[in-house]
Formats: C-alpha cells, structure tokens, sequence
C-alpha cells in the first residue's frame, strides 16, 4: 500500500493526541444506552437550513438532517456515501464529482460552469463541481435541503443544498481517535482534540487520514506510481478552528481546513468493446458482464501529447485534487438585533487524465487541469418585533481560475492529432435578499422572501484543434445574468404534534460558457418549484414527514456531442414532479426502525436536438432539420423513478456495555446517464445491503466494531458517459460501483 510514511505520522500524531485522556477522571459508569441521532424519534434535531435554530420537525422545507452520530452508525464517510439514507439524493464519483437532487444537476465541469446543487462547508459555499466529493470527519450534522433554495441560498441551489457543519470548539477538554481496517488494505485513522484555553477562547483541531489500495487490476500500470490498482484511495486532510465566546455579545470563530486526494481514478469498462460483453447479466439489456472482467482493466495513462511540447507533468500530478478553505464567522448581538458575518476563502486544484480508449494502445486521452481561487462575503441582520421575524443580507462572491484541457489523438500511431484549451474564467456575483416571518395566529405562520442577484461573467480560451489542418480560435465571451427568486410558505400547526406546510418557490442556475467548444454562452436555468407536506410525531415514539412537488423547470442545461465536441445549449424543458416519505421509530429505547421514499417523475415536455449515432434520423413535428429529433417524455439522465431506504438497529444490553447490530439497504430503480435514454447508457435497479455491529463501553468512551458494505458483492454502474473520441459511434464507459468491503473498528473518548 502506498503512502506508507503518512500513514505511520498519521497514526503517531493520533497517539500524542490520546497521551492527555488518561490524565482525566474516569466518569461513572451509566446504562449503556443507544445514541440520540438523526433517526431516533424522540431526539430534538436543531437544524440551522433557514439561517436560524430551530428543531428539524418545525421546519417547513423538505430536510435530511444527519447528526455526526447517525454518520458513524452508517459509516457514512464521505459526501458520495450520503445518498445511503437520503431520499431523492445521487451521489456519483466521476471525472469531477456529479450530485443530483430529484433529478436536478449539472452537465457543465469546466470553471465557467457551475452544479445544480450548491453544496457548503462551514457556511462557504463550494463552487466547484471538483471539490464536491470530500470525506467527512468531526462533522456535527449534515443537512441535505431538497428543492430549489434560492432566496437564502442563492445561485446554483436549484436541486437543493447540502450543508455541512463540522462540530464547534467547546469550554470542555476532550478528545476523540477512531481507526478502521478492512480488506483491499484500507486503512482510516481520524483523531480529534478540544481543548478550552482560559478565558472565552478555545480551540479544537481535527485531523484524517484513509489510504486503500485500488479495487480493480490495470494490465496495463507502465507508470511507477501505482496504477496498477484503481480505484485507490489516498486522502490527508485537517480542521483547525479556534473561538472566542464570552459573555460579552460578541462571538467569533475561525476556521481553516485542508484536503488532499491522491486517490487513482476509479475505473471503468468501454460497454461497447465485445471483451468487456460476455456472458452474465450486469445492467440489463445490453449491459451483459461477465463477473470476471469487473476488476481488470487495460489502461495506458501517456502523459505526453504527440505533436506538441505539452505534457500533463510528472505521474505525482494526475489524479490530485488539493482543497483549501477558510471561514470567518462573526456576530454581535445589539440586544434584540443581531449582525452577522461570513468571511469565506477557498482554492482548488484538480488534475485528471482519463484514458479515453480503454485500452493499452494510446488512441485518445482526456486531460482537465483546474486551479481556482474563490472570495465569498456575507452579511446579515436579523432580529424580531412583536410576530414579526426578519432577516435581510446581502452578499459577495468573485471567484478566478484557469484551465487547460487537453485531448490527444494520436489513434495507436503517435499521430499528432488533437484539441487544446488554455483558459481562464471570472465571476462576480452581488445578491440582497430578506425573509419576513409572520406570526399570523398561534398556529398559523406566512414566511415571505426574496433575493436579487447580479452577476457578471467573464471567459477566455484559446481553442486549438490539430487533424491536419491546425486551426486556433481564441474566444472572449462575457455576459451579465441576474435573477429575482422570491418564496411564500405557509405553515400551519394543525396540532402540537402535526405540521402543514405549503410553498413556492423559484430557483435559478447561472449561465456561464462552455470553454469544450467553440460557441456563444448559455443563459440560466429557472424553475418555479411548489411544494406541499406535513411533518409528525407520532405518540412520541416515531416521526413520519411526507411531501408532494411540482417544478416547471426551464432554459434547461443539456450537452451533446457534436463533431467531437461538447457542446451546451438551452434546450429543453421539464416537468419534475413526484413524493417523498420519511419515517423513523423507536419503538423501545434499545430498537430503532427507519425508511425512506422518494417518486420521481422526471420527463422533457420539450427537447429538439441531434443525436450523432442518427445523422439521418427524419425530423419530429415542430423541431428543425439541425435539431431533428425531439425528446419529448424522455426521462432525465440520473433520476431513478423510485429510490427506497430502510434502517433496522438494536442494541442488546450487556453487562459491560451495550451491542448494536444495525443494517441499512438501499433500493434505486433504473436509471438513465444520457437524455436519450439508450438502453446500453443505463443501470438497471439494484439493491445495496450494509451491515454494522459496534460494541461500546457503558461511558461510551470506547468502542469496537466490524462492518460489511455491500454484502451481496452486487456488481453495478454507478455513472456511464458516453465518448465521442469515434464519433459517429459514441462509446460507452462504465465505471464499477465498489466491490463487497468489510473490515474492523475501533475509538476512544476522552
């Protein structure tokens, strides 16, 4: 296993860190008791999704919130992993991360594009697409918000938000060290250290580290670093935080993190190619796979590009994603009124070389090199009067980065054939926006908002492409978008146990440019979401939370594949529509049950495009002879009709301790990865099975576990994108879900 040396500093650090617990009194012993999480019932989750605390039940918006607990009982690790127990939420790891909330995305990665879900760590939103997916440690909850937020959260939350909220320095000195192996060589080690230092301020620093040697085999590994084995994981990262507290109003908390994944890519199969279709059963239809070939691949990673003096650099630079982030977050409370500030930094680097033939013979290669800095500020006042709530704010955000993207095609010949782009990208955003709660009667309360954002765009590229003939355009594109997104809830407490809600709401996604071709910008997307639910509990033993929706989604985002390029248009709208269920109980205090719905019908009303693999297909009525062919009720790539969940978990009390066996499953129905719903392009529904038991001591302080993911070692894609690198034929790559994963646990508190 790689990254031997960070894994021995690693582990030393985390055992300096324990030396001082055993310097602390011993608590006594308690009733081992299970923990209070995000899917017991009669715990009171505060959730902070509307600016403000208030309890999970009492908020009037579709909302998982998983508390840290509730993450370690699911080994829930990292972002990808939170569509476990999320409704209406795909995660799927990819060149860039790709999260989708009831079918709303992204279909642009390059830095003038932007996601469909706006996802925050520690107040600061993360921009982009790349740094989406990042392990999880010392987190006190996630919120994941369904629909679109576009009053409090702004741009690019049309499908929803997820936010994530690392656990805060407190006035007690403690600590946490958590360990686990398992097969494939994993390793995973976070350590954690709060520490009070006299007066109002504290500290806590929180550190991982997760290695893993590479699930599927390359035949192929000509380079020394290790690509051998892909799928590889190899993560370093780091919180540091430090706070001021007192009794003064003021309040103050910096925070400064850092991530860096050396993981090798994961791997994928070409659909297309007869050795990689033998025999069994794998997606459906035309996805037959034999079991045999899942975890060998032949992939060359040529570094070079034939015909030019460019290379992508040493073997160290591919596969590298570096994250940098810090948070400033201040208050003060002027006695009934409070100001609010959020100072937000990141920088992101990202490095990917895709082979783009799967095979040993170098015919084409895809090359992104990203490096992205980002500037956020936000301000708010807040306050009440009488039955009235309020909070207004306003909001900056510039963000500047370059790109180079490369795609060689020297087809097995060292021919020098291929497409270069340098860029570069900037934005500026300047948004204002309130909400106005009123207490209309004791049970009835109407929330009215709004935000208006201005945004200025600015790209420029040098676009070479070289198959013969050499041609160079250097594209200057800029442009100014801006959007009003107001909202109206309403909700009703029909008992102290029963609320109704009601809203509308309207959320939009930046336009931007699309730096993989040679085209005009595309203008923003816009959906007009209306939603309606209750939220319950149930004789104090469960919860049960259900919703209806409705979105008119405009102006949609879509891409294609044109003469090999991809090319990004507004083309299309859609109707999304369906329901989700949440339900938790806790019947006894040592027995917890929870599932999850999620309906999803998502389909084009209206969509001409070209299809490349149809270049004489006739012309639908009301489309051109350019776009011939209209998508009409397609459904949506990466939108299953149906995603279920369930939760089962008892702790057996013993005498020194308590054990809890839990298990989670997960159901998603077929899904489509492109809007043309080819057979081939697709996954057919599959049924994932986790399984937990964890040991811990009567204090808690200790715990001992094992794990299986994946039980059933069920063998399914979880993205497919199509290749244009033999066009007209567009192929099929697959990348393999992980394998059956099992291994061991162990933490300590102090």
């Amino acid at each position: 296993m790689r990254s031997h040396a960070k894994l021995l500093a690693t582990v030393s650090l985390a055992i300096t860190a324990t030396r001082p617990a055993w310097a602390q009194d011993a608590p006594q012993e308690q009733p081992q008791q299970p923990p209070q999480d995000a899917t017991t019932p009669t715990s009171d989750i505060v959730v902070t999704a509307q600016r403000r605390e208030e309890s999970l039940q009492d908020v009037p918006i579709s909302i998982t919130a998983l508390s840290g607990d509730t993450l370690t009982a699911a080994g829930i690790q990292d972002t990808e992993r939170l569509s476990t127990l999320t409704p209406g939420l795909l995660v799927q790891r990819s060149v860039v991360g790709k999260i989708s909330i009831r079918g709303v995305g992204n279909e642009n990665y390059t830095i003038s594009g932007d996601p469909g879900v706006a996802v925050h760590s520690d107040g600061v939103y993360v921009a982009r697409a790349a740094a989406g997916l990042f392990d999880l440690f010392d987190v006190a909850r996630v919120e994941v918000l369904r629909g679109p937020q576009g009053t409090l959260y702004g741009r690019n939350a049309t499908g929803g938000v997820i936010n994530v909220i690392p656990n805060y320095p407190s006035d007690k000195f403690e600590g946490r060290v958590a360990a686990e192996y398992g097969n494939y060589d994993a390793f995973r080690v976070e350590g954690m250290v709060n520490a009070p230092l006299g007066g109002c301020w504290a500290v806590r620093i929180a550190g991982l580290g997760s290695w893993r040697d590479g699930f599927t085999r390359n035949t192929n590994a000509s380079r020394s670093r290790g690509f051998d084995r892909l799928d590889s994981k190899d993560v370093l990262a780091g919180r540091g935080q430090i706070a001021y507290d007192g009794d003064s109003a003021f309040k103050a908390r910096l925070s400064v993190e850092y991530l860096g994944d050396d993981s090798n890519l994961p791997a994928y199969k070409y659909l297309n190619r007869p050795d990689a279709l033998p025999t069994a059963d794998f997606g459906g239809g035309a996805n037959a796979f034999d079991r045999r070939f899942r975890r060998t691949v032949n992939q060359g990673f040529e570094l070079d590009i034939p015909g030019t003096n460019r290379t992508v650099g040493s073997d160290d630079d591919v596969f590298k994603t570096n994250q940098f982030g810090a948070a400033l977050h201040m208050s003060y409370d002027f006695g009934g009124v409070t100001l609010s500030s959020i100072s937000g930094y990141r920088s992101t680097q990202f490095n990917w070389l895709n082979d783009g033939d799967g095979s040993d013979v170098f015919y084409v290669n895809y090359i992104q090199q990203d490096d992205t800095d980002q500037y956020s500020q936000e301000l708010q006042l807040s306050g009440q009067s009488g039955r009235f709530e309020w909070l207004i704010g306003g909001y900056y955000f510039h963000e500047s980065g370059d790109s180079f993207i490369a795609l060689p095609f020297p087809f097995g010949a060292n021919l020098p054939f291929y497409i270069l782009i340098d860029g570069t990208a900037k934005t500026r955003v300047l948004a204002g926006f309130g909400e106005l709660r009123w207490q209309a009667t004791d049970r009835l309360k109407v929330t009215l908002g709004a935000r208006y954002s201005d945004e200025k765009r600015k790209a420029r590229y040098r676009y070479e492409i070289n198959f013969g003939t050499p041609f160079v355009a250097n594209p200057d594109l800029s442009d100014t978008f801006n959007a009003f997104t107001p909202r109206l809830v309403v909700n009703y407490e029909a008992t102290k146990d029963i609320n109704l809600y009601a809203s509308a709401t309207r959320g939009f996604k930046s336009g931007g440019f699309n730096l993989l071709a040679i085209q005009p910008g595309f203008e923003p997307e816009k959906v007009w979401s209306y939603e309606a639910g209750f939220k319950s509990t149930i004789g104090g033993i469960a919860t049960l939370n259900a919703n209806v929706f409705y979105a008119d989604y405009k102006d949609i985002q879509v891409g294609q594949i044109v003469n090999l390029s991809s090319v990004l248009t507004n083309a299309a709208a859609a109707t999304l529509k369906g329901a989700e269920v949440e339900l938790s109980v806790r019947p006894t205090d040592v027995f917890d049950l929870g599932a999850t719905i999620a309906y999803l019908d998502a389909k084009y009303d209206k969509f001409c495009t070209g299809d490349p693999t149809q270049p004489a297909a006739p012309v639908s009525a009301g489309c051109d002879p350019a776009n011939p062919i209209d998508l009409k009720d397609n459904r949506f790539p990466r939108a299953p009709k149906w995603t279920l969940t369930g939760t089962a978990a008892y702790t057996i009390p013993i005498a020194r301790g308590g054990l809890t066996l839990r298990g989670d499953v997960r159901y998603q129905s077929k899904t489509f990865f492109t809007q043309f719903n080819r057979p081939l392009i697709a996954q057919k529904g599959y049924t994932i099975v986790n399984g937990r038991a964890t040991w811990t001591a009567p204090d808690d302080r200790f715990s001992i576990g094992a794990f299986v993911n994946n039980v059933f070692d069920k063998t399914y894609f979880t993205e497919i994108l199509e290749s244009g690198a033999f066009n007209p034929q567009l192929v099929a790559q697959g990348y393999v879900a992980p394998p059956r994963t099992y291994g061991i646990t162990a933490a300590v508190s102090f």
